[in-house]
């Protein structure tokens, strides 16, 4: 039984429909699928707009950043992913697994020159390779509809969200096994991201980006 908290809501996002978060240095990096598939640099205290990219994406639900500040994005009913440049150039895209059009990735994370994502639809959380699409490993996404993606910062597992569920599954990255869960209440969770020691999440409708603790092992 995952215990639960109640997330503090912080501000709304500038767009109609956020789905993906990715925390950084330069502050929030948002994705949204229906404004159109653009991504928004926010500010961390109030939600202002720092930075905004239009992408080519179809209904995108992830988005990470490499160690070069490149920013890939996953395009859900584009059934790709793409890199963007600093500039907002596209400079690389792939087909995301399994390679038709059975259901887009959502959540993105990179980690020692992989780039992990979320397939909901399959059930499976993939590792791929960047520099040739070709994926290298995969574990269970476990829930019904599991969306966000985000390492833990105490140790080297993964924490995936379950929109449906309310519930943030911790797993082991070889095994996919459970390690840890925790429930929110009120919004429901779509896009997920950590930053200083705290899950950050977006409920697409509301529009509401919320914070609570991540649990230390």
């Amino acid at each position: 039984m995952a215990s639960k908290v109640d997330p503090r809501i912080l501000w709304k996002t500038p767009g109609k429909q956020p789905n993906g978060l990715q925390a950084s240095p330069e502050g929030l990096w948002v994705i949204d699928q229906i404004d159109p598939n653009k991504i928004h640099l926010l500010n961390y205290a109030d939600g202002s707009v720092v930075r905004e990219i239009q992408t080519r994406g179809h209904h995108s639900s992830g988005i990470t950043l490499d160690p070069g500040g490149n920013i890939w994005v996953s395009s859900t009913f584009g059934y790709d992913i793409f890199c963007l440049d600093k500039s907002g150039k596209e400079i690389a895209a792939f087909p995301h697994p399994p390679y038709d059009t059975t259901g887009g990735a959502h959540g993105l994370e990179w980690r020692e020159g992989r780039l992990w994502l979320n397939v909901p639809k399959m059930g499976r959380i993939y590792a791929m390779d960047p520099k040739t699409g070709a994926i290298v490993h995969s574990i269970s996404s476990h829930g019904d509809r599991p969306h966000g993606i985000a390492w833990d910062p105490y140790d080297a597992n993964l924490w995936c969200v379950d929109t449906n569920r309310r519930v943030i599954f911790k797993v082991n990255v070889y095994t996919g096994d459970i390690l840890d869960a925790v429930g929110c209440t009120g919004p429901e969770p779509h896009g997920m991201t950590i930053w200083k020691g705290q899950f950050w999440i977006c409920d697409a409708e509301s529009r509401d980006v919320c914070v609570f603790d991540v649990p230390k092992p």
